[in-house]
């Protein structure tokens, strides 16, 4: 497997259908891209991938995190979050955080083989703020997930 994580230039075109695949609300993902570090994961000079990072004080949360379909379950995610993860230490935060719905059984094993514990669960957070009703793995996503690291 031979890939390159950078963190984007300023300058450099971010793929919105890849944010969109891990959170379908545009309008939140275009309110948290700005105050965002942008990483993607390139496979070939091809985004693949890609993870949001932000700060605030010495707390790191990853707000997206996505890897296209075809390319999913080839450790391209499990690479991304250690990158990151390595990225956060070096910047010398304390924890990170990451959220997911209750839905999303391949992310929770993720983060969780990756050290996350589940912290807190905000109920029905997505009934809340989803128009349209969230199905995965024919499961209902109602609730958000909140897992953290410690660093």
């Amino acid at each position: 497997m031979s890939y390159l994580i950078d963190q984007a230039q300023p300058s450099e075109r971010v793929p919105m259908h890849l944010l969109l695949l891990a959170d379908e609300n545009q309008q939140l993902v275009e309110a948290y891209l700005p105050l965002s570090q942008v990483y993607l994961l390139k496979d070939l000079d091809q985004v693949v991938g890609i993870c949001l990072l932000q700060i605030q004080q010495s707390t790191g949360e990853i707000m997206n995190i996505a890897v296209e379909p075809a390319h999913q379950g080839k450790g391209f995610g499990k690479a991304l979050l250690a990158h990151v993860t390595d990225a956060a230490r070096q910047q010398g935060l304390e924890r990170l955080v990451i959220k997911t719905g209750n839905s999303s059984i391949g992310q929770m094993a993720l983060y969780q083989q990756h050290g996350f514990d589940l912290i807190h669960v905000n109920y029905d957070y997505f009934t809340r703020n989803y128009p349209n009703p969230i199905w995965e793995n024919r499961i209902r996503c109602k609730h958000q997930l909140i897992f953290e690291l410690s660093l």
